[in-house]
């Protein structure tokens, strides 16, 4: 069983339709909702393993994939299983990215027009990040007064999206200086960065190219986050960074049984200059 199999468990289960097909949105216990992806294949007429390695291979949406162990027919009732679950914050970009021509003849004009939908919001949301406004300005004058309200309105939502962005990071700073531990300084933040790297390397090579590297990374810096409760790395409290060091070398050994640990393990902690 994976890690993420033994960590996250379904819930509830809530459902939807799309596109006139019913669906089940299915919320975890990481308060995250997914859907499975062999059920929206199916439905679309894709095939799902296809699909699967698409998504692996995609480092925009790659760690939206999981495995949940849910209940699967077999011979007549149920058992449990491990099953891939797409995030449901991917599914309108993975539906925008597929080969429109491989879907269902019976839905391919549903499908173009959500492609193009999808490919006109998104220039409209990121629009501000592309172009000055004098530009968007005078692209408004020739877009008509609905469309013009539109894309500013989208404008504004940008803005604040981007302000929310940077609120987040100064409050994971102000945390930091609140909290009542002393946290890992910037060595060692740079020392643990590297170590969970290459376990995230070491991960990738177990797997054989079975998993992107990408994704691989991600793993091993959620489980970190996991085993230590924290929302990031860089919170690690000092008088657990001796744990912290030997938790990833273990990680890492047990991965790649044999192997020499990297330099990095073997540099000793990097303790505060003051």
């Amino acid at each position: 069983m994976s890690e993420q199999a033994k960590t996250i468990a379904l819930i509830q289960d809530f459902p939807f339709e799309f596109y006139g097909e019913m669906y089940v949105a299915h919320l975890a216990n990481d308060r995250q909702f997914y859907i499975r992806l062999g059920d929206i294949c199916k439905a679309m007429g894709l095939d799902a393993k296809s699909q699967r390695r698409r998504i692996q291979d995609d480092e925009g949406i790659s760690h939206r994939l999981i495995n949940i162990v849910a209940d699967t027919p077999y011979q007549g009732g149920m058992r449990k299983q491990e099953v891939t679950f797409l995030s449901i914050r991917a599914l309108p970009y993975w539906l925008g990215t597929i080969d429109a021509k491989r879907v269902n003849p019976a839905i391919y004009e549903t499908v173009v027009r959500f492609k193009q939908s999808f490919a006109e919001t998104a220039w409209q949301i990121y629009r501000s990040d592309l172009m000055p406004p004098e530009v968007l300005s005078e692209m408004d004058i020739y877009e008509g007064p609905e469309r013009a309200e539109i894309g500013e309105a989208m404008d504004r939502i940008r803005s604040v999206t981007k302000r929310l962005d940077q609120l987040d990071g100064r409050m994971t700073a102000i945390e930091a200086r609140m909290s009542p531990e002393a946290i890992i300084n910037t060595r060692q933040q740079w020392q643990i960065k590297i170590m969970i790297e290459s376990v995230g390397e070491a991960l990738y090579e177990s797997k054989r190219g079975k998993l992107p590297k990408t994704q691989c990374h991600a793993l091993a810096q959620t489980d970190f986050k996991q085993q230590f409760q924290l929302p990031v790395y860089s919170l690690l409290p000092e008088q657990r960074m001796e744990e912290a060091v030997n938790y990833l070398a273990q990680r890492y050994q047990h991965l790649r049984p044999g192997a020499k640990l990297p330099e990095v393990f073997s540099d000793g902690i990097q303790q505060n200059l003051f």
